[in-house]
């Protein structure tokens, strides 16, 4: 009875794993469903926009270093590093004692020589009377005009020398050139100073403007009065391109954008500017070559290093929402951080799938959701 009982169980075990068996092997046969995606609608263009980020140095637009043009002792120094100036405020000024006393020398000198020349005036028309009245020679006339015009030619020389000590002494004094701040002092009270020393540097205030490298290509797509956004030290401030310099720096193979900072940014924030303060400013360049922006969820890496896309292809049967898959090889030419711009096989009009093609292999079958055409529409604005 035993045995009976063991051979039964094992017979039943071996129908339960027959009829198992026969269950998977159903559904093994039984059909995938399509994987649903959601597509993106190709657009070609003829070229693509790109923002580039470029540093530049906010910096006044007059700076000066100032000094004498003569030489001297410095004998006083009225500001300090840091001090805000006038327009005309002197300076400095250096020991004009001398100066002072030859100019005293030279005005008793034009006031001798005025008195001179008033007596030899008062001899020249005496003459002229006798001679009129033919009591003295022509000689005599002559002798008194040609006096009268050497006390002239010898007082103009002395008025020109004391001018050109009143100019010694203004040249002695700095005075600014401009309202502005004063960056640094490098000289004090007793230094021997020589013509063109540098005592004082001073700047513009309230006058900066933004100085950006960019290179020439970018530079050439610019227009004289762009609006454009920077950021300096955290903070954005809206400037204006004013110019653009013709000359390639040297070291650095750039040409200098000048923009301004527009009159809003007077308050504010923008009274945090300061000179020398770095910057960054976003600039647009357009590049021409013909290619389509793809969502960066729709490329997949190919070999050699090329990248491709999927196509959704009709399929051919009732089913409208039916596609079948085909690999478009590509070329990547620009991407950032949610887009691609890339050429390729790929036509306008041409549906991709826009997500999940790590899942897809060529000829697979897919349904396309039924929101696809709002998912292009969403892509719409990416492409430029």
């Amino acid at each position: 009875m035993k045995r009976i009982a063991v051979g039964v169980g094992v017979a039943a075990l071996a129908l339960a794993a027959l009829a198992w068996q026969g269950r998977s092997d159903d559904e093994a046969v039984a059909p995938l469903a399509a994987l649903p995606v959601a597509t993106h609608a190709v657009r070609v263009m003829p070229g693509y926009v790109v923002e580039e980020m470029h540093a530049g140095r906010v910096v006044a637009r007059r700076r000066s270093e100032l000094g004498f043009e003569r030489s001297g002792r410095l004998e006083r120094v009225f500001v300090d590093d840091g001090d805000r100036v006038e327009s005309g405020a002197v300076l400095a000024q250096l020991d004009v004692r001398q100066l002072r006393a030859e100019r005293k020398q030279r005005a008793a000198q034009l006031a001798d020589l005025d008195a001179q020349l008033a007596l030899a005036r008062m001899t020249m028309r005496r003459t002229q009377a006798l001679r009129e009245s033919d009591h003295i020679s022509p000689a005599r006339l002559d002798e008194a005009v040609q006096g009268e015009h050497a006390l002239a030619a010898r007082r103009a020389a002395a008025q020109a020398v004391l001018e050109a000590t009143d100019v010694a002494l203004a040249l002695s004094e700095i005075r600014a050139p401009y309202a502005g701040q004063v960056t640094a002092r490098l000289a004090d009270e007793g230094t021997i100073i020589a013509p063109g020393q540098a005592i004082l540097h001073l700047i513009e205030e309230g006058s900066l403007e933004l100085r950006v490298g960019v290179p020439p290509e970018a530079a050439g797509a610019l227009s004289i009065g762009t609006r454009m956004v920077a950021e300096v030290e955290g903070d954005r401030h809206s400037v204006v391109l004013n110019a653009i310099v013709d000359a390639v720096g040297r070291d650095t193979r750039t040409v200098t954008a000048i923009l301004h900072f527009e009159p809003a940014a007077a308050g504010g924030s923008a009274a945090m500017l300061r000179d020398g303060a770095v910057a960054r400013v976003v600039l647009p360049r357009r590049i021409e070559g013909e290619g389509t922006w793809l969502p960066l969820a729709a490329l997949a890496e190919s070999h050699r290093g090329l990248w491709s896309a999927y196509a959704l292809v009709a399929d051919g049967v009732g089913d409208t929402t039916l596609r079948r898959v085909e690999r478009r090889p590509l070329e990547v030419l620009y991407a950032d951080g949610e887009r691609a711009y890339v050429r390729g096989t790929l036509r306008d009009g041409d549906e991709i799938a826009a997500s999940g093609v790590h899942r897809m292999v060529p000829g697979q079958q897919v349904r396309v959701l039924q929101d696809a055409a709002a998912s292009a529409d969403a892509s719409a604005p990416l492409a430029r």
